[in-house]
């Protein structure tokens, strides 16, 4: 079963960074999709781990990366939704994503599309109709 959860403590944070081999940034709050056991009390294994910034009014995905030997494409979209949800209910307008720490096939999939320099999710457009968005 696949759980996506907040990092509220910066030690595993720091920990579940290393073990995907992103940098840690102790100012990026911290996601973690797993598999976990039926009744949600046991991690079977890490999925991925995705780290982002709220900055100024800069809301960014920093990385997006799936642990070793792993490839679930779809508990990373959930897992990056996840992140861009809470980013919307913080009333973040916008959302961009840092190009060298999110594989490029991944951005398309999200739905960024490339704007002024950058590939950018409007978030008010966005969870107007998630599933029709086109920027």
């Amino acid at each position: 079963m696949l759980a996506v959860k907040p990092v509220p403590d910066m030690r595993l944070a720091e920990g579940l960074c290393e073990l995907t081999g992103i940098p840690y940034d102790t100012s990026a709050f911290t996601y973690f999709a797993a598999d976990v056991n039926e009744d949600d009390t046991a991690i079977n294994h890490i999925i991925g781990v995705c780290t982002f910034t709220m900055r100024g009014g800069v809301n960014r995905i920093e990385y997006l990366k799936q642990a070793d030997g792993i490839d679930d494409a779809e508990a990373m979209i959930i897992m990056a939704r996840t992140v861009m949800n809470f980013m919307y209910r913080c009333e973040a307008e916008s959302v961009t994503v840092n190009e060298s720490g999110v594989d490029a096939d991944m951005i398309k999939k999200l739905g960024f599309k490339e704007k002024g320099g950058e590939y950018v999710i409007d978030l008010k457009k966005f969870y107007i109709s998630p599933c029709k968005y086109n920027g």
